[in-house]
């Protein structure tokens, strides 16, 4: 199993993530899950429901998180004007400025990263992107 190419993958998967939730911690002081709370944030505001589905989280994780995100100044919970009972979450300018550096620090790091394993970085974005939408596909049937 260990010279499987989905062992492989799980293994790169999470020497990044363990990676990048180093280098957030130690720059920026947020964890990477966190990190990436607010990356789908930049997208568009969303209600905490959506953004747990987006994350793959329980509502009541996405609440916990959001106290923590709001009191540190990076998102704001606003009631959705559609329906009161819903809440609205977005990034606060904070927010933004942090999404934007963690992103180019992030990127960087697995840009060097791929410079040293020798991989052509658009050849390797878009055999991943290949992968992804078949994954993806399979999902919706």
């Amino acid at each position: 199993m260990q010279d499987s190419p989905a062992y492989v993958l799980h293994k790169l998967v999470f020497a990044l993530d363990r990676g990048a939730d180093k280098m957030l911690q130690e720059r920026f002081g947020i964890s990477h899950k966190r990190a990436l709370f607010l990356v789908v944030l930049q997208q568009e505001p969303m209600t905490q429901h959506q953004l747990a589905v987006a994350l793959g989280y329980t509502d009541p994780a996405i609440s916990s998180m959001l106290v923590r995100l709001v009191k540190e100044g990076y998102v704001k919970v606003n009631p959705s004007p559609d329906h009161l009972r819903k809440k609205i979450v977005s990034l606060t300018p904070e927010g933004e400025v942090l999404v934007a550096q963690a992103k180019q620090l992030l990127d960087r790091s697995f840009a060097r990263i791929l410079k040293a394993a020798g991989v052509d970085s658009e050849q390797y974005k878009k055999q991943t992107e290949q992968i992804y939408l078949a994954l993806d596909a399979k999902k919706e049937r």
